[in-house]
């Protein structure tokens, strides 16, 4: 009984995450390819005309940052992190899903306390109107960037945690 409530717990979870974890994926795409285009031009400005493009190496940061962030949900969702189970295969299926569940509840917290602390520190930077230093953009909206992607990645290992409980606690 329990065991099913669980996994319809995080089905209805996983279906309103993991379109979001995409969704910001896709973002992230969208910033490799800008941080690309930005690279090429500044390498081909540089060297070629001698006039490079003021702040690419700020903007390829920001871009960086939304990049890594927006894609770290999708990554978990697709199980695209690398794993070491040199000794957990060798386990039985339920205590690998003992296992699983009790590092993706550890994984949760730590990572919600990491956007907890990312949002204070937006806050932080919002009020002293922190801005870069070459073009003077606002770096507060970024921090927030992070605490999303940080947010949907706990998220995502909230459901982990429902799934690997459900398949431990399965008779």
């Amino acid at each position: 009984m329990m065991n099913g409530w669980l996994s319809r717990a995080a089905q209805c979870l996983e279906k309103i995450i993991f379109p979001i974890s995409h969704f910001l994926h896709l973002i992230g795409q969208v910033m490799l390819v800008l941080m690309v285009s930005i690279t090429v031009a500044d390498v081909f400005l540089r060297y070629v005309l001698n006039r490079p493009i003021l702040g690419s190496y700020e903007l390829t940061e920001f871009m960086m940052a939304i990049l890594v962030f927006a894609s770290i949900a999708y990554t978990m969702t697709v199980k695209g992190h690398v794993v070491v189970d040199l000794v957990t295969t060798r386990l039985p299926q339920r205590a690998q899903a003992f296992i699983e569940c009790i590092t993706s509840f550890i994984a949760f917290i730590l990572f919600a306390i990491v956007t907890w602390r990312n949002v204070l520190q937006a806050g932080i930077v919002w009020r002293r109107h922190d801005v870069s230093g070459e073009l003077f953009i606002p770096i507060s909206p970024f921090v927030l960037f992070v605490a999303l992607g940080i947010a949907v990645l706990s998220l995502v290992l909230a459901v982990h945690f429902l799934q690997s409980l459900a398949r431990a606690i399965k008779k």
